[in-house]
């Protein structure tokens, strides 16, 4: 089954809103010793005993109006800034952190802002970091929003917390979408509180502190934010340099380094952020205390300014080239972290679609991944019964007119063959099967301007503009597929790129890009970030990709999939984020024999 359009990959940057996204998080400078730690964690131990004494007696309040600035880098190249606001009031607290960055992708320029607010009941002026017993499982909060902005793109989300549960409303660009979903059952602290809560233990000389909290970019769940004091060292706090404690910081389920650096001396001990940082494969990004004009200024086009690649230098170089990847029914994989960047962890790939996964016998840290075009998977039983698959989001609206309307493009093309599909009941499998790649074809042919330019776009807006790279392609078919009654979903992962191919069209002849972003003659083939889709069809999961000229390739490893309902926001995507420049890939087996 080919359609006759022209072959173009897609890469995916949707993880690279995550990562930006969960940065709104200053690394300890060199390695350290256990020693050099535990004499530094004395050090500052008696530093805190000796502030306390002059806090002796008082309950710390958060200032009642405050505005910090920080200028952010990437690899030590300034691309924007960071701006946190706190207002306390005797009827609500609200805070707002909002970070607007520049960077390069491919060929183009891309300016990125993503915001959180939250709005909290008043604080006790006895006990600021707790909430009442009846508020535990709402966190003491009012509503928190999530608002992210690219070009001409904008998707939002917004919590509204009850003691009847969470009202969740997101929006898609074109309208909103409401639904109603029960309270967490354990307590948690909304951002004020737990953060007052850290500065509580903080000051006490705690050096593991965890507190249970929410993160918007999350979604509605609950999350286990630990800080680890790692050291000692000086910070710049807007003015001079002052002594500060450095933290490492991890957010439950989101596989990234983060970090934090506070004051140790002085009335906001603990309490002022100095320094936010987050490692990502392609540099280190650091948002430090400064001025607002400076910090505004980072933000400024400069054309003489080299801003970090985010594309070309997230390949994943491949052992060998896939002979006729279009054409081959298997390929046999070996997939493992680089030596380097294991840190103790088990690599995890799912078995789904036409992929299946297993164990190297003889080295169980390392994984065999068999692409098989000819044997898709079945899905599970919980996976046939779960209505996220087949119910519209603000992501992936099948209830948009217009999207219903684009869906409806091939059913003269059905008829044609003698495929009728019926709007009530089963569909015939054999007709299923022709459903679906006319509309990954429809897709493929609809979004005729295939480009890094738009970001993140939805259905919606994609069904109206026929525009994006991989990400836009893979929702749009997700919401046509659901809107004729297949069940979606969204897969990411990694695409294979040709030898010599481009980030755009994934064909041979293209410059391919060394890991500083510098062009070279050859390679020997790659692997780059992705999304695409999967339709559930005859009880099993079937993958397709419409930003290719065939509806699949064995040149895919999936990582992770995902409904995207409207609580999920990015959470199915953090899976990548500690892989994302940690793989290695070896070709091990291909075959191009199909059966008759």
């Amino acid at each position: 089954h080919q359609p006759a359009s022209s072959s173009r990959v897609m890469l995916s940057r949707r993880w690279m809103f995550a990562l930006v996204a969960a940065a709104c998080s200053v690394h300890a400078d060199g390695a350290q010793t256990e020693e050099d730690i535990d004499a530094q964690l004395a050090r500052w131990r008696q530093a805190a005993a000796s502030e306390a004494k002059s806090f002796a007696g008082q309950v710390f309040l958060p200032p009642s109006v405050a505005d910090e600035w920080y200028t952010v880098t990437i690899a030590e190249v300034s691309v924007g800034y960071m701006n946190t606001a706190v207002t306390v009031t005797p009827e609500t607290v609200s805070t707002m952190e909002v970070m607007d960055v520049q960077v390069s992708r491919g060929t183009d320029t891309s300016r990125m802002a993503f915001e959180t607010v939250f709005t909290e009941l008043p604080l006790s002026e006895t006990e600021p970091s707790t909430a009442l017993p009846e508020q535990a499982t709402r966190g003491a909060v009012v509503t928190m929003a999530y608002d992210q902005r690219f070009a001409n793109s904008e998707v939002k989300m917004s919590a509204a917390f009850s003691e009847g549960g969470i009202s969740l409303t997101s929006y898609n660009g074109e309208k909103e979408h409401v639904s109603e979903l029960g309270l967490p059952t354990e307590a948690w602290l909304g951002r004020m509180r737990a953060r007052l809560g850290f500065t509580e233990r903080c000051r006490s000389g705690e050096k593991e502190i965890v507190l249970q909290t929410m993160r918007p970019e999350l979604g509605p769940r609950v999350v286990n934010l630990t800080s680890s004091f790692v050291g000692l060292g000086e910070v710049w706090d807007g003015e001079k340099m002052v002594e500060a404690s450095h933290w490492s910081v991890q957010i439950s389920d989101v596989p990234v380094n983060m970090s934090e650096a506070y004051p140790v001396h002085g009335p906001l001990a603990c309490y002022r952020m100095l320094q936010m940082g987050l490692d990502m494969p392609f540099g280190h990004l650091l948002a430090s205390l400064s001025s607002k004009e400076a910090a505004l200024k980072a933000a400024e086009d400069d054309p003489s300014r080299k801003l970090p690649e985010l594309v070309y230098t997230m390949f994943v170089p491949l052992s060998r080239p896939i002979p006729d990847v279009y054409e081959a029914s298997m390929v046999l994989l070996q997939v493992r972290f680089k030596p380097d960047k294991a840190n103790g962890n088990t690599l995890e790939l799912p078995s789904a679609g036409y992929q299946k996964v297993s164990r190297l016998p003889e080295d169980p840290t390392q994984l065999l991944v068999k692409i098989n075009l000819q044997t898709p998977r079945r899905a599970s039983s919980a996976e046939m019964a779960d209505t996220e698959f087949t119910s519209p989001s603000a992501m992936v609206d099948s209830s948009d007119d217009v999207v219903i309307t684009l869906a409806h493009k091939v059913d003269s093309q059905l008829k044609a063959l003698g495929h009728v599909i019926p709007t009530t009941g089963k569909i015939p499998p054999s007709s299923q099967i022709e459903l679906v790649y006319a509309l990954r074809d429809l897709v493929h042919n609809h979004i005729s301007e295939k480009h890094l330019s738009t970001a993140y776009a939805s259905a919606s807006e994609t069904a109206r503009t026929g525009s994006g790279d991989c990400t836009e392609h893979a929702v749009l078919l997700a919401a046509l597929l659901k809107a004729r009654r297949v069940p979606a979903r969204v897969c990411h992962g990694l695409v294979y790129v040709e030898q010599g191919g481009s980030a755009i069209s994934g064909e041979a002849g293209g410059a391919t890009v060394n890991a500083d972003g510098s062009t070279a003659a050859s390679a020997l083939g790659q692997f780059g970030w992705h999304m695409w889709t999967q339709a559930l069809v005859n009880g099993k999961w079937m993958d397709l990709d419409a930003t290719l000229h065939v509806p699949y390739s064995v040149g895919h490893v999936l990582v992770g999939t995902s409904s995207m309902s409207d609580k999920e926001a990015h959470n199915n995507h953090m899976q990548m984020a500690a892989l994302i420049g940690n793989l290695e890939i070896d070709l091990l087996e291909f075959s191009h024999e199909w059966r008759k």
